[in-house]
């Protein structure tokens, strides 16, 4: 699974929260639209697991830019009740279901809703090549 996997999935979950926000790309210079979102998707480690499995992480920060500027607080605790419905137990991304490590925490701090938590799953390799049905060791033929 890529990243952009995981960001895709979290794109339709958040257009199915608030359909009219778009959701803005991370290094878009203009000025943020409001109300929009923003979501952030940081590979935060990866390694060797059992099988020739590699265990991939990453950390998830979905931010909300409110309409209203001026009373930003109800619109953005309605949105975060909405995020953490979404979110609970988990999300489905390219095929794969990914529950949560921890819960969701959601904080507004400067009039911006920040939805942050992480995943974790383990990914296997593809099998190459077919299942040995004979093998030749030392000039005799032994059958599996």
């Amino acid at each position: 699974m890529k990243i952009k996997d995981i960001r895709a999935a979290l794109t339709a979950l958040v257009r199915e929260i608030a359909p009219r926000a778009p959701v803005v790309k991370t290094d878009a210079r203009k000025p943020v639209p409001r109300p929009s979102f923003r979501i952030d998707v940081l590979p935060v480690g990866g390694g060797a697991a059992c099988g020739g499995a590699r265990e991939r992480e990453v950390d998830v920060d979905i931010w909300y830019y409110p309409k209203d500027t001026d009373h930003p607080r109800d619109e953005c605790d309605a949105v975060a009740d909405k995020l953490l419905a979404a979110l609970d137990g988990g999300f489905e991304a390219g095929g794969i279901w990914l529950p949560l490590d921890e819960d969701a925490s959601c904080d507004t701090s400067q009039d911006v809703l920040a939805c942050q938590f992480s995943v974790s799953w383990v990914e296997t390799a593809a099998e190459e090549g077919e299942p040995m049905e004979e093998l030749i060791y030392n000039g005799e033929e032994l059958t599996t």
